[in-house]
């Protein structure tokens, strides 16, 4: 297994050098040079040409297809960071189709942590950024009044502008995906390097579960055990659950969630719990676990479910994806290997503490 991480490791670095070079290449053509605060720049500079008070920059996730905050002209406020832009396929059809035309919408919002911003008060024209027939990003223009782009050269510019920026921006899509796929191997890669140099069971899951802090990105992480009487499932090493004791919490094997998960073979994922209304009163009501996107994955070893792994939220706001549940079921298998190997030292210690004792009786 390690053989093969290094080699598709290897494979994603070079791809990844690739895809920056092309970058490289594309920003000095369009005169940004590669800095830091490019994308901000950008924003800027399209703000100027649109004339409005605000332009942010939303991209596409390519996981979950979802567009997401990336930068704003007005680096200061950044009000939509960790944002999620809310917006239908048929919206950003609309927007490619409406030749430039401002639109007034109450179905465009935007979600962050602690907010939620449409724009019932706002006068808006949002900007799909196109390459090879896909949208990859939308600019999302702000105005405090009412305002037409009746200005053809205006629109000229604004259309050259946004293709210049469509195939740069279709390479930063796929640099974030090929980013995300090579810290999913180096997370593996991590694990490998722990099982093999940490004998220690208690600290050895702990550190597997701090490079899934880590790597994941994640809210909350639980690492629950199957019982001896094989009835309930209980917390062995958790983070991010406050104000709970841990040592208390049994969930009976079939009930709720992880129990359900711990009951088969195969993991759970939930994107929104919000729209999953027979699981409302189990999760998102409960203060210590109100969760958005969740991930329940079994721990599988020689057939023989020990346990369930379960992670809640992910710190950017986006729901869990496929990729992600992979990648916890891989972790989850050499954890399952972890168990099996301490239940079986331990039954082995029973047979000879066992065995000692029944000598001693016999002398």
């Amino acid at each position: 297994m390690d053989n093969e991480i290094s080699e598709e490791n290897q494979s994603l670095k070079r791809q990844l050098t690739a895809l920056r070079d092309l970058q490289r290449a594309l920003m000095e053509i369009t005169g940004y040079p590669l800095k830091e605060d490019y994308e901000e720049r950008i924003c800027h500079h399209f703000k100027k040409i649109c004339e409005a008070s605000e332009t942010s920059l939303f991209i596409l996730d390519l996981k979950t297809k979802i567009f997401q905050f990336c930068a704003s002209a007005n680096t200061s406020a950044r009000k939509y960071d960790g944002g999620i832009l809310e917006i239908s396929d048929s919206k950003i059809q609309a927007l490619n189709e409406s030749n430039l035309e401002a639109v007034y919408s109450e179905t465009i919002s935007i979600y962050t942590e602690n907010n939620v911003y449409d724009f019932r008060d706002k006068y808006i024209i949002g900007f799909p950024v196109s390459a090879f027939s896909k949208s990859y990003g939308i600019f999302l223009c702000e105005y405090d009044e009412t305002f037409t782009l009746d200005d053809r050269y205006k629109v000229e510019q604004i259309r050259f502008f946004i293709n210049q920026i469509g195939i740069f921006l279709a390479y930063l899509v796929e640099i974030r995906r090929v980013q995300e796929k090579l810290g999913s191997l180096e997370l593996l890669y991590e694990i490998g390097s722990k099982l093999s140099s940490i004998r220690n069971e208690d600290k050895l899951l702990e550190a597997i579960l701090n490079l899934i802090e880590r790597h994941m990105q994640v809210d909350r992480c639980s690492l629950m055990i199957v019982d001896e009487e094989r009835r309930n499932l209980r917390i062995k090493k958790a983070f991010g659950i406050h104000d709970l004791d841990v040592s208390k919490v049994k969930v009976p094997i079939g009930e709720g969630i992880a129990g359900h998960v711990a009951l088969g073979t195969r993991p759970l994922l939930i994107k929104d719990v919000s729209a999953e209304k027979h699981l409302i009163s189990q999760v998102s009501q409960k203060d210590n676990f109100r969760t958005k996107s969740l991930l329940s994955v079994p721990l599988v070893s020689q057939s023989e479910n020990t346990g369930v792994i379960n992670v809640n939220n992910r710190k950017d706001g986006m729901p869990f994806t496929n990729e992600d549940m992979e990648l916890l079921s891989k972790i989850g298998s050499e954890i399952a290997s972890v168990l099996q190997r301490s239940y079986m030292a331990l039954q082995l210690k029973k047979s000879k503490d066992l065995d000692r004792d029944i000598k001693r009786s016999m002398v």
